[in-house]
């Protein structure tokens, strides 16, 4: 195998030389070899077998390097790299475990405040390739910002043919703050003419909420408690909800409901988007109809639940739930069917809100009705003026009740809907002509818009 000047050259050198050596011989007997040209490639005929495209065929290269040549370097390549290797097995390991200890959200940085309650807003980043993230994980993060809603009304204080029930139960979703009070989105059905709205925190404690907004026609309210009433109760940091972008969720993804389910606390349910966001037409009480942007799911939805958020994969409150919605037809029998109000149609909403930049008149009223009508001898065309709230901006233009609102701000008024079309291209401050029917004559009033807010829920 050596003759005896190559026997000679091996003497005296330790065992990696001598393999090192052995390498270096075998690799010039190899470039010594004449390999044969390859053959010519042949030409295929395309009607009868066309070439594939290259991205579906690659063609693979030949190795013009011999197989003892290969399995040499293949050999020290494994024996010299062993210790690397192992150590980047280990360290890779180690970083992988530790990931999947670790949570995968970061919180955004905290706000601390004066009366010492800290907020803080979770983001569901990207899970790593190797890292160990569950739904419960993501649920131990978000679940904070739900909070259980239990509204208390006294039947006798409503002389309606229909009041509330005495006790009622929803849920809520904290999504802001100002210097004094956090804020909380929930649908108005939930604490509409309530006494008293108490909120329940993921700690246990029941702190009393107070009014701050609403639109009864999307059928969301904004409630607020102050942060010297969580820091009595010993609570000293809440986490705010992130919101998402309800247009992009796809029929088939996996969405979790989050609710006050009969009222026994926070629950959690799993479905997934039955139906893509779309305007679904639905009632408002005294004949009125209203298109509203809705997403279908087939998560549980129960008594309870309205209120609390529908969130996607990220954690992200994608829809509001509005449970009325799925058993407003008590002659229908539904089975795997959820409703929740869009992100894309909460969002801008409580924006306004928040920010008072949402006129209102201050009147509850409904279209006029055919009956009414036809007692006045008039089109029943408007929009009849059930009550006017003290202090609000019909009260001081002098608007009372049983008038026939008939054009606003120039405009004929042929119902409620397009009274509140109206009022929405319009600002706070806003001064504009009102014309109404009081007792079979008609009165101009002269009204200043003020910001949609309420004292009572």
């Amino acid at each position: 195998m050596y003759d005896d000047q190559q026997k000679e050259d091996l003497y005296g050198l330790t065992e990696i030389e001598k393999i090192q050596a052995e390498i270096a011989r075998d690799l010039e007997l190899a470039d010594s070899i004449q390999l044969p040209s390859p053959p010519a490639p042949v030409h295929r005929q395309a009607w009868r077998m066309p070439a594939p495209p290259p991205s579906y065929y690659p063609i693979p290269q030949k190795n013009k390097v011999p197989w003892v040549k290969r399995l040499i370097t293949v050999c020290v390549i494994c024996t010299l790299g062993t210790a690397t290797f192992g150590f980047a097995f280990g360290a890779a390991s180690a970083w992988m475990t530790q990931r999947g200890r670790e949570t995968v959200h970061q919180p955004a940085p905290e706000q601390p405040t004066d009366n010492s309650v800290i907020t803080a807003r979770y983001a569901f980043d990207i899970i790593p390739e190797g890292a160990v993230a569950t739904l419960a994980d993501m649920i131990d993060l978000v679940s904070p910002s739900v909070v259980s809603i239990t509204t208390l009304t006294d039947p006798e204080t409503f002389r309606s043919n229909f009041p509330p029930p005495p006790r009622r139960n929803g849920t809520g979703v904290i999504f802001g703050e100002d210097e004094e009070r956090i804020l909380i989105v929930t649908i108005h059905n939930v604490v509409s003419r309530g006494d008293r709205v108490f909120v329940r925190f993921a700690c246990g404690a029941s702190v009393l909420a107070q009014p701050f907004a609403h639109d009864m026609d999307i059928n969301i309210s904004v409630i607020a408690v102050r942060k010297d009433d969580l820091a009595e109760h010993g609570i000293t940091s809440v986490v705010l909800a992130s919101f998402g972008d309800s247009s992009l969720m796809r029929m088939g993804e996996t969405v979790i409901a989050l609710g006050n389910a009969r009222g026994e606390g926070i629950s959690v349910t799993r479905g997934i988007i039955s139906t893509e966001e779309q305007f679904v037409q639905v009632p408002r009480g005294n004949g009125r109809t209203l298109d509203v942007h809705l997403i279908q799911t087939d998560a549980s939805i129960n008594y309870g639940d309205s209120g609390g958020p529908l969130l996607n994969a990220r954690g992200e409150v994608i829809g509001i739930i509005d449970a009325s919605l799925t058993f407003a037809d008590s002659n229908t029998l539904v089975e795997g069917i959820g409703h929740s109000i869009s992100s894309n149609t909460v969002q801008p909403l409580l924006y306004q809100l928040i920010n008072r930049l949402r006129p209102g008149i201050g009147i509850e009223g409904w279209d006029l009705s055919a009956a009414r009508a036809y007692e006045l001898g008039i089109p029943d065309i408007g929009v009849h003026v059930d009550r006017v709230m003290p202090g609000r901006s019909a009260d001081l233009a002098g608007m009372q009740a049983d008038d026939i609102i008939t054009a606003f701000n120039g405009e004929p008024v042929l119902d409620f809907d397009s009274l509140r079309a109206i009022i929405a291209q319009l600002r706070p401050g806003d001064v504009v002509e009102v014309r109404v029917l009081r007792d079979g004559a008609a009165v101009e009033l002269e009204l200043t818009l003020q910001a949609m807010v309420f004292d009572t829920f």
